[in-house]
């Protein structure tokens, strides 16, 4: 054995004791937390003044851990592993198909979803909720009312509400399986311009875009509007499935970084493009997320879209899911997420090419109009006291608006309103609260074009179900006038 040998072996040798000992010592340091834990966990049972809900403990004290490390990584009950894969396949549950929301005077119709039993049954936005299945539930808390409203397909539902402006209504009707849509909206302009509203990136998210990208081709779309303000993400795999529609096979879309580099993983697309020279404009916004982010950010590094819009959120990492021998499931973040051109969005997000505002980032005043929900009231009274054969042509009567704003001033809360409180003590609180109302008063005029903007969405979203206000909307917007001056 000659000495480089020698000097070879012993220095392998010297590694793995050195590995060994590394391991050891991580599963020795592990052990004594587990059984720190196990102690604390019998003291505390043992010794606190009540007694212990012990699984419901156990239960929020590793949701409180995860909740430290990240605001990703979750844990989940059997129960609620077994409704997450529902969710994954874009079922979210059986109920009417509505958004609802707490009032001061109980629970409200938010938006009722176009096709589902909701909408069918005529329900609209701003209608209380005061009985279901004949029993009263004015009273009751959010929570409550949404577990009334769920059930299982096709079981009959009885709902008595309170219209705004027009009164008592009673409406029967089963409730449906509520899925979510990855592409509510598609249509094809008279310029030859496609416009594809694309929502997550759930199982079935490729096939559909898919779908619409291939119809819209066929009646002779000659360039895409992608529209993925809001896009909530979803699988990776879907992302990679559709970056295949637009880009040759074997392209790198994005690659997973592990704790064991071993592990890291390069996804790429596999089936036959649709198009690969297409002209594509894609819209974010600062809810753009996750696989919606690795979508905008491919597209952008390979130089295939122009990106149009705000940032997007930031969420540069991925999640995966362990089991629990009991059904349980320990949802953590297992990689960072890098683009092609190998940056990491954790936290920056994904720019634009050119920054264009969303309702985010509107001056925080007109902002807190907005926020106060004056502009939905309004759009809600003034469907319920038009009549159904009168449609509403986009026409704003400004002034009426004004009246209903400034009857209700007090809803407006302007950023400066939260140092009130403090400054009542002093001589000159009057002078300052005067002030406040005074520019309350002024917005009107200082922000009218954006308001009518807002209102006429707002009244839109009243007459008509989503694919037709979505379109409407989006032809009446800023971003549409802005997108048509480029062309």
């Amino acid at each position: 054995m000659n000495r480089n040998f020698k000097i070879a072996f012993f220095a392998v040798v010297a590694i793995m004791c050195i590995s060994f000992a590394v391991i050891e010592s991580r599963q020795l340091q592990l052990q004594r937390q587990l059984d720190l834990f196990s102690e604390f966990y019998a003291l505390l049972d043992k010794n606190y003044v009540d007694t212990l809900n012990l699984p419901d403990l156990m239960k929020r004290s590793m949701r409180k851990t995860l909740g430290e490390l990240d605001p990703y990584s979750n844990y989940f009950d059997s129960l609620e592993t077994r409704n997450r894969d529902n969710d994954w396949k874009g079922i979210l549950y059986a109920g009417i198909g509505s958004t609802v929301k707490q009032s001061d005077s109980g629970v409200v119709v938010v938006e009722p979803t176009e096709g589902l039993a909701a909408a069918k049954a005529g329900l609209r936005a701003g209608d209380l909720i005061l009985e279901i299945n004949h029993r009263n539930v004015q009273q009751l808390v959010l929570d409550s009312v949404i577990k009334r409203l769920k059930g299982h397909e096709g079981d009959t539902i009885q709902i008595t509400l309170k219209r705004p402006y027009q009164g008592i209504l009673h409406k029967t009707f089963a409730r449906e399986n509520i899925t979510s849509k990855p592409v509510p909206l598609y249509y094809l302009k008279e310029d030859s311009t496609g416009y594809i509203l694309f929502a997550n990136f759930l199982q079935g998210s490729a096939k559909a875009l898919k779908a619409a990208v291939t119809e819209l081709k066929s009646k002779g779309m000659k360039k895409l509007v992608l529209d993925m303000r809001g896009n909530n993400g979803g699988l990776v795999e879907e992302c990679a499935s559709s970056l295949s529609i637009f880009f040759p096979p074997n392209t790198l879309v994005c690659s997973l970084r592990l704790k064991d580099s071993t592990a890291n993983y390069n996804y790429k697309t596999s089936d036959a493009p649709v198009d690969t020279m297409l002209p594509i404009t894609i819209l974010t916004d600062r809810h753009t997320i996750s696989s919606g982010e690795i979508f905008a950010g491919c597209m952008k590094d390979l130089k295939r879209a122009t990106l149009i819009g705000d940032r997007t959120y930031g969420k540069g990492f991925v999640q995966g899911t362990r089991f629990f021998a009991g059904g349980q499931s320990l949802y953590v973040t297992v990689a960072r997420y890098y683009t092609p051109g190998g940056h990491f969005i954790g936290n920056k997000g994904v720019d634009p090419h050119i920054q264009f505002p969303t309702v985010d980032t509107f001056p925080p005043h007109l902002q807190a109009v907005i926020n106060s929900g004056l502009v939905t009231d309004y759009s809600i009274r003034y469907r319920n006291t038009h009549p159904d054969e009168e449609p509403f042509n986009g026409d704003i009567a400004f002034n009426d608006f004004k009246t209903f704003y400034l009857n209700k001033l007090d809803s407006v809360k302007l950023p400066e309103e939260s140092n009130i409180k403090q400054l009542e003590v002093y001589p000159s609180a009057k002078n300052i609260k005067a002030e406040i109302k005074l520019r309350k008063q002024q917005l009107l005029s200082v922000y009218r074009k954006e308001m009518e903007t807002e209102i006429r969405k707002e009244i839109l979203k009243r007459y008509y179900q989503y694919a037709k206000a979505g379109q409407l909307n989006f032809e009446q917007s800023r971003m549409y006038e802005f997108l048509k001056g480029r062309n």
